[in-house]
């Protein structure tokens, strides 16, 4: 009778310990999962897109992809006043993306604006990253255009750095509101012109990335 006993007890305690052991091993597989989603959702891929975004999704793959709540028509901004049709994804939120469509509404391009969004390479190459930031990630010095006109503050040459041949284009700006340039400055950072990152004069304000773009 007491082996009976002693066999009831050890057979209730595996089936109340056994399942939310198992629950519980099911739940952290399921939570590590859904890290390494929420990790890679916003991940940038010089030369490839933007998370799952690449040049190879249609329009309708990509409504397809994030449900008609999360994308948008609204047209592309090129400069100069000129425009082109695209879309928006994340509409009106931190991770805004705006995509350019060619005629066969294949994106071309994907461009990021937004400061304190979740869009980062692995390296952590972000919108808000400072000049210094961008030029240690490049992994060398590299050229781009004076500020203070349409095209102003891109980068033009990553000179063999790590974003070289990608078709990966950074802009860079600066506080309008703070920022106080020296009059013997102005000439060197400002208007069409090629500048060097290693530029002294940089130093000396707190120059930021601004946009991020793949190209295809």
């Amino acid at each position: 009778m007491k082996n009976i006993v002693l066999l009831l007890l050890v057979a209730a305690c595996c089936w109340s310990c056994g399942p939310a052991a198992s629950d519980a091993s099911a739940q952290d597989q399921t939570s590590t999962e859904e890290g390494a989603v929420a990790k890679n959702t916003f991940l940038i891929r010089p030369g490839e897109g933007f998370g799952d975004f690449t040049g190879e999704l249609a329009k309708a793959d990509l409504m397809r992809l994030l449900g008609k709540n999360r994308i948008m028509e609204r047209p592309f901004y090129l400069g100069e006043g000129e425009s082109a049709p695209g879309l928006v994804l994340y509409p009106d939120s931190p991770e805004e993306v705006e995509v350019l469509l060619d005629e066969d509404n294949l994106p071309i391009m994907y461009r990021i604006q937004e400061e304190g969004s979740e869009w980062a390479t692995a390296e952590g190459l972000k919108v808000g990253s400072s000049l210094a930031d961008l030029e240690k990630i490049n992994g060398k010095p590299f050229k781009f255009t004076g500020f203070d006109w349409d095209y102003g503050g891109t980068v033009t040459n990553w000179n063999g750095g790590n974003f070289a041949d990608k078709d990966f284009l950074v802009v860079l700006g600066y506080d309008a509101d703070t920022a106080q340039f020296a009059e013997e400055d102005l000439s060197q950072l400002m208007g069409d012109q090629e500048i060097q990152s290693t530029l002294p004069a940089l130093k000396r304000y707190a120059f930021k990335v601004i946009s991020i773009t793949q190209r295809y």
